[in-house]
């Protein structure tokens, strides 16, 4: 079925069995490329695969599948892909598996219809435990492997581990776990098992404006030489129950590494109070929740660090007023007080997933954030 959408073309066709044929879905897809040229399968139009990287989502309900659809038809003029999106339910029955297949097209300036395609695999039963298999036949060759992990981690890690063998890029949010900092903790070492991908997590790219809004305060001369007086960093996150956000600890593992404090050798004081060290200084670390009910749990509202040596002192905020995307950045300094007050955009999940697929393969930068956050979980859950 061929129906044009805003002057684009969006296909879908609809094949399904109980065994998986890739042959027939690459028959289907064909087809599809052949219907956005307004041609019949055969005929002289063509449709361009375009394809510039393979996208794997996983997921395990109907509803994660639809919005996984919306967010790969946003990415696909900037980042076409043949993505695969897996809707799996385990369980020791039959295996049962159904293709739905679609192609997202955009008419280019020489009129030519390009493609991006989606194949949604609905998995049940033993099948849904051995997805590695089922998988590596539908990726197109020698293009880079990114999966999109929309779920909790789960208990057994067997699952994600066979789909990393074949990643470049593993992508998860840890916004979406059902504890976010055990979570973490359960993480970490799935970034050791595997050496190949590279880990991100759409939780950390929401905190881009809060890290860009430091940096920029960095740079200035009132405050940048007072950064190695920390005396106390407090952090406050929107939540009202004891269930502690990750966005504070790895905000705080960031700021850490960006300042030289040692996160080695933590000291808890309870749940809401950890020491970290900078060569003798102590530097006492507060992590508070709040009420805020206009932004999701777990997200940073506000961050206050005093700075004390001698006669100097010092205090930066930056803190969400009642408008969650309006942030008031305050600096007091030797008497004198100046404020910003700045608008910063939401993230969408599609612009965050641009980000990562943006980042260059191999970068770093979560992994040593994730693993430097560890000793602070571990010393706050102490």
């Amino acid at each position: 079925m061929a129906e044009a959408v805003d002057g684009l073309q969006d296909l879908s066709l609809t094949w399904s069995g109980r065994a998986l044929d890739v042959g027939h879905i690459e028959a289907e897809l064909g087809k599809l490329r052949y219907l956005a040229a307004g041609e019949p399968a055969g005929g002289e139009g063509f449709a361009l695969r375009t394809s510039l990287l393979n996208m794997v989502v996983y997921t395990q309900h109907e509803e994660g599948a639809s919005h996984a659809s919306r967010v790969i038809e946003d990415l696909a003029s900037h980042h076409p892909s043949r993505a695969i999106v897996i809707v799996a339910q385990q369980s020791d029955e039959e295996s049962h598996i159904e293709a739905q297949l679609a192609a997202h097209c955009h008419i280019t300036q020489e009129e030519h219809s390009v493609c991006c395609e989606e194949i949604c695999l609905r998995v049940s039963g033993r099948a849904a435990s051995h997805l590695h298999s089922l998988i590596v036949p539908l990726l197109v060759p020698d293009l880079p492997v990114h999966i999109w992990w929309s779920e909790p981690l789960p208990d057994d890690p067997h699952l994600i581990l066979s789909l990393m063998e074949s990643a470049d890029h593993v992508i998860i949010d840890s916004a979406r776990f059902a504890h976010q900092l055990q979570g973490l903790v359960h993480l970490a070492p799935l970034t050791e098992k595997v050496p190949q991908p590279m880990f991100g997590d759409l939780n950390w790219n929401r905190l881009t404006p809060l890290r860009e809004l430091f940096q920029r305060q960095r740079q200035v001369a009132d405050i940048r030489h007072h950064l190695s007086t920390v005396q106390s960093v407090e952090v406050r996150y929107a939540g009202n129950g004891p269930e502690v956000g990750a966005q504070a600890f790895l905000f705080l593992a960031w700021l850490a590494q960006e300042l030289g404090w040692d996160t080695r050798s933590v000291a808890g004081r309870g749940k809401d109070h950890i020491v970290v060290r900078y060569y003798e200084q102590k530097i006492d670390i507060y992590i508070k929740p709040v009420p805020y009910p206009t932004v999701e749990d777990g997200t940073i509202v506000s961050l206050k660090i005093a700075c004390e040596a001698e006669a100097r002192s010092a205090l930066l905020t930056m803190s969400r007023t009642a408008d969650p995307h309006h942030v008031i950045v305050r600096v007091e300094h030797m008497d004198e007080v100046g404020e910003d007050h700045l608008r910063i955009e939401p993230m969408e999940i599609s612009g965050m997933l641009m980000r990562e697929i943006d980042r260059p393969i191999r970068d770093p930068e979560f992994t040593r954030v994730l693993r430097a956050a560890i000793p602070l979980i571990n010393a706050a859950s102490a």
